[in-house]
């Protein structure tokens, strides 16, 4: 009881036994990317201060220079597994720590986020009223457990009593619609790079698989274009929702109901249990339409507990008693929350305020781009000038003219001190294990400054490229 326990596997059944054997004897689950190498590894071993490590046979290689107990799990099953049923499961305080979630910041080694067992709670809650989940559901989160949505996914279902469906492998099309289509999945949870990825395929590849099972499906994690929204229409019959979450908020805790009309662009409206409100730096509320920081009351399940071994670091967070996420957002006067950017990537130019996020909710809808990302660099004469990282559909060649007719097209659709004075095409975007874009990199190779913690980097050969 009370031991951590590193978790890191392929998506095989063993991972998902693993956890609730974890769980119900007591220990701390540490899920960590089947991805990370040693150095990786050994921080989050370290700093946890774990005993034993449940490791899939095929990445225990990684751990032989480090110093903690491995257990190797297979496809078949979990090494020196008891096939008796009747396990103990270990009773503890509601408040006892449950996970520790590693995330990465944009300085500095990543930090332990803890949950309490608590969150369960709030996962029962988020299963009924976000994902609306039935028992005739079955259920499909296409993220790996060892990031914050991807756990949250797998005990959403489990405390549902819904089933869950796994795959392991690299994204492909065509494997996704016909998992969907054998299984019959009802409830979809990914990331907006995924949808995106499909669109980039094309309709007529959608078309040849029978995805009328879908019913709801949710992408978190970032931002959700309008083109998102319209394509998941366009694919499965239903709108994508999006929704708002952080590891501190162990799911998504703003969330576009199925209950109530989606606002294409919004984040929704906070769960049932949650209080969101719009702040100043010093934590003081905001009047509706007001950009701010978005700030959370921090009583409710969800809620983390703190940074492992870091209270100090934990306390900074709050302001005037509630949680500042750290990201510019604003409340409308219907209570929908509207997400602008992390404060940190929100600039001035030319004495406007302009969000990176909103160009590049424009620039995806430009019938030429699959996927775009922007970042603010300094200018003699506008103090910062946009530019645009653009990854251009299939079969589309890159010129000098598309640039111009792309700029021209978010001149009509937003404002000329937004167009971006910079675009290059480049084949992909630097994307976390999670789907998310890491636009500090972006910003860091561009500034030729240091980029920081990269160990949930899912394609590192971007910075590689670009290094050379």
């Amino acid at each position: 009881k009370g031991d951590r326990v590193v978790l890191m596997s392929k998506r095989v059944p063993s991972l998902y036994f693993s956890l609730l054997g974890i769980a119900m004897a007591g220990g701390v689950i540490v899920p960590i990317f089947s991805t990370f190498g040693e150095e990786a590894i050994r921080y989050r071993v370290e700093n946890s201060n774990a005993r034993v490590a449940l490791v899939h046979e095929s990445l225990v290689d990684r751990f032989k220079n480090i110093n903690v107990k491995v257990v190797k799990i297979s496809d078949e099953g979990i090494e020196g597994e008891s096939s008796k049923s009747d396990v103990n499961y270990e009773r503890r305080p509601i408040d006892d720590p449950f996970l520790i979630l590693y995330t990465s910041g944009t300085t500095g080694k990543p930090k332990g986020i803890w949950h309490s067992q608590d969150i369960l709670t709030f996962y029962y809650v988020s299963g009924k009223y976000h994902f609306d989940m039935h028992s005739q559901d079955t259920f499909w989160h296409t993220g790996d457990p060892a990031w914050v949505a991807g756990f949250a996914g797998v005990w959403t279902a489990w405390v549902n009593n819904i089933p869950l469906v796994s795959y392991e492998g690299k994204f492909n099309a065509e494997r996704w619609y016909s998992i969907i289509q054998e299984f019959k999945v009802s409830v979809i949870s990914t990331a907006p790079t995924a949808i995106r990825l499909l669109k980039k395929e094309g309709l007529d590849l959608a078309k040849k698989y029978d995805l009328s099972s879908v019913r709801f499906i949710h992408a978190g994690g970032e931002y959700v274009s309008p083109d998102v929204v319209k394509f998941g229409l366009d694919i499965f019959g239903v709108p994508v929702h999006d929704g708002y979450g952080q590891t501190e908020t162990a799911t998504y805790v703003i969330a576009n109901f199925i209950s109530l009309p989606i606002k294409i662009g919004s984040m929704g409206k906070p769960l049932p249990g949650v209080k969101a409100l719009i702040v100043d730096e010093n934590g003081i509320p905001l009047p509706p339409n007001s950009q701010g920081i978005l700030a959370l009351d921090p009583n409710f399940p969800a809620m983390a507990e703190g940074i492992w071994g870091d209270e100090e670091r934990w306390k900074r967070n709050f302001k005037n008693g509630y949680y500042l996420t750290g990201d510019v957002a604003y409340m409308d006067e219907d209570g929908y929350f509207w997400y602008v950017g992390r404060a940190d990537d929100v600039v001035k130019v030319s004495g406007y305020r302009v969000s990176p996020v909103e160009i590049e909710g424009i620039l995806s809808t430009h019938p030429a781009v699959a996927e775009s990302a922007v970042i603010a660099v300094e200018d003699e004469v506008r103090g910062y000038k946009i530019k645009a990282f653009v990854v251009l559909k299939k079969d589309i060649k890159p010129s000098e003219e598309l640039k111009k007719e792309i700029m021209d097209y978010v001149k009509r659709k937003l404002a000329s001190h937004m167009v971006p004075r910079e675009i290059e095409f480049v084949s992909e975007l630097p994307h976390t294990l999670s789907g998310k874009i890491m636009r500090r990199v972006l910003k860091a190779i561009e500034t030729n400054s240091q980029i920081g913690d990269v160990s949930t980097l899912e394609n590192p050969e971007v910075v590689k490229k670009k290094d050379k």
